[in-house]
């Protein structure tokens, strides 16, 4: 659920956990200095947006990953993995003829600074209700963006960290909400969920703590205070160095932390909304229509992204219950018969390597989860245009 949840804990109670090795990343891709998907600059660190580096071309299908974060839900984490993603597409030689615009955004409520004249920080926190209205909102303001200055629309996949896999889903559900309304929209063909808290996320082993404590009478308000005070404490060049320190974190990561814990709602967001993920995130909400059983061969041929899911669940995932998550994986993953496959069904897989949740946290793991992701996203292609032929 959280990026670093443990090292909040830290700094609340000085309890921390070491985490991450620091190798050399990915080459990052070519930054687009000009807004292409969206009215807003690659600049600003609410926002990551990858373009591709070559001129347009006519023949190449267009693709557009969107990304949405877990909480705390800070898009400059995942700079490495996005930019490392992006490099390995555009090199990937089953994706070559291909174009890839990647862009994400921070969830609402964690802005940096209450200076910049962009940011239009909210008086008050989100629910999780409001992020993802927030998120869909942002989606569609940059497919809206891409037809104006192309002509033409992307083909989407949207992909999620954490509690950003519970928004995917429900944006999932709105989007098939308008294919039956009649409307025209975008061509959804598939989604990728990273380390999904989309279940009973109360029953895990970290989440059953954080019920207890997220019911304090106030705690948003009294914590996010407490940070800015705290921060304050030390100069900020210093108090960055004690972040560094203590969380072992690289240089990126860090500074993401630093900013993170010195914003004007960053913490008092965070926990409003694991107490909010905690309250809602309970049973399996989503019917057919978003599992795949609806695009089962001879049901319909509306949509296809129920037959391009793909779930990778941490193998001891302290913000997911084992058990939950077994259930999950036998009721709604795809299965084998013998030769036969039910290939209209989500692939849900289990980490065989100690991935940790807050993956986003070192180049390493951001790296290895990039790789896999490549390999996921050719995937959700390849069976897109088999599904269509």
């Amino acid at each position: 659920m959280y990026v670093y949840a443990e090292h909040l804990v830290w700094y609340f109670s000085e309890v921390k956990e070491s985490i991450g090795i620091l190798t050399k990343p990915l080459a990052p891709p070519l930054m687009s200095t000009a807004p292409l998907l969206g009215d807003l600059s690659v600049e600003r660190p609410d926002k990551i947006c990858y373009e591709p580096s070559a001129e347009p071309d006519l023949e190449a299908q267009e693709y557009l990953i969107y990304f949405i974060t877990g909480n705390p839900g800070l898009i400059s984490y995942y700079k490495p993995f996005l930019s490392g993603l992006h490099s390995l597409l555009a090199t990937c030689s089953s994706t070559v003829s291909a174009r890839f615009h990647i862009c994400g955004h921070s969830l609402k409520g964690f802005e940096f600074s209450k200076d910049d004249e962009n940011a239009k920080l909210p008086k008050h926190p989100l629910s999780l209700a409001e992020q993802i209205d927030f998120q869909e909102d942002l989606l569609y303001r940059h497919i809206k963006s891409h037809r104006e200055r192309t002509g033409n629309t992307p083909k989407v996949i949207l992909m999620g960290h954490s509690v950003g896999a519970y928004i995917l889903l429900e944006l999932i559900g709105n989007h098939r909400d308008k294919i039956d309304e009649g409307e025209e929209d975008f061509d959804l063909i598939g989604g990728i969920l990273l380390f999904p808290t989309i279940t009973h996320i109360a029953k895990s082993p970290l989440g059953m703590v954080a019920s207890k404590v997220l019911n304090i009478p106030y705690l948003p308000v009294i914590m996010g205070a407490l940070a800015k005070f705290l921060s304050s404490l030390l100069p900020a060049s210093l108090f960055h160095k004690l972040v560094k320190l203590v969380t072992k974190f690289p240089e990126y990561a860090a500074q993401s932390t630093t900013a993170f814990i010195k914003s004007p709602m960053g913490v008092r967001q965070a926990l409003h909304l694991a107490k909010d993920e905690m309250a809602t995130i309970t049973e399996d909400k989503w019917d057919t229509e978003i599992w795949g059983a609806a695009t089962a061969e001879g049901t319909n041929n509306r949509d296809t992204i129920n037959s391009n899911l793909t779930m990778y669940w941490g193998q001891k995932d302290k913000w997911v219950a084992d058990h939950t998550r077994d259930a999950l994986i036998k009721a709604r993953g795809r299965k084998t018969y013998g030769s036969e496959i039910e290939p209209w069904k989500p692939v849900m897989l289990r980490d065989e390597e100690g991935m940790p949740h807050d993956f986003c946290t070192t180049y390493l793991n951001s790296n290895k989860v990039a790789e896999k992701v490549k390999d996921w996203v050719d995937e959700i292609i390849q069976n897109h245009k088999r599904e269509i032929s």
